[in-house]
């Protein structure tokens, strides 16, 4: 697939290129803000936003606690975005075969 953007050949069916790293679909993946169910510590936000932007989690929560600590904003961010941030949807179950009914002939 070629890059529209810088003309580099990339992997057939990519989405970002890789030299470039811009958006080879229209429109990008949108990414939600949402607060994750998994690994999360407390109440999933630092890891919902390490995951939106891409970022490591441990570099979120440790920004959390620094500004937490220097001037308090980083609590009342935190606490704002817990209650602003919906919860990451539970993802469905796998779909099962239903088993088939024995079909009865009429006599």
């Amino acid at each position: 697939m070629l890059c529209p953007y810088c003309r580099s050949d990339n992997a057939p069916g990519a989405t970002r290129c890789a030299r470039c790293t811009s958006w080879m679909t229209q429109p990008p993946p949108a990414r939600e803000w949402t607060r994750s169910r998994q690994g999360a510590w407390i109440a999933g936000v630092a890891r919902g936003l390490a995951d939106r932007f891409g970022v490591p989690p441990a570099a979120v929560r440790l920004a959390f606690v620094v500004s937490a600590l220097i001037g308090g904003w980083g609590l009342v961010i935190y606490l704002a975005l817990w209650i602003l941030m919906p919860r990451e949807p539970l993802a469905l179950p796998p779909a099962t075969a239903r088993p088939e009914q024995p079909q009865v002939q009429a006599p």
